[in-house]
């Protein structure tokens, strides 16, 4: 990515979402590159939760403001790359 368009490499980005400040019960932000469903370029980032986590109630809002982060922050470092933000709970015993 960083060759091709003369942007962040994936790796600084990672540090950068890593980065954030979130909740303990949010493991890690994941990201990779990967083209989307019409075959274009685009950011995937991975909001993984820990195995226990608040009610959905309680986390969604969280989760809404850290996403709307993450896509602020892809967007100022990565113009022209749409950034999709998903989340997944970590598996038990992933580390």
């Amino acid at each position: 990515m960083k060759e091709a368009m003369n942007m962040p490499s994936l790796e600084a980005l990672q540090g950068q979402l890593r980065a954030l400040d979130r909740p303990d019960w949010v493991r890690d932000i994941e990201l990779t590159e990967s083209p989307d469903a019409d075959g274009d370029m685009a950011l995937w980032a991975w909001i993984v939760l820990e195995p226990e986590f608040p009610p959905q109630d309680d986390a969604q809002p969280v989760l809404a403001e850290l996403r709307t982060r993450i896509r602020q922050l892809l967007a100022n470092e990565v113009p022209g790359l749409w950034a999709y933000v998903r989340i997944r709970e970590a598996e038990v015993g992933d580390t």
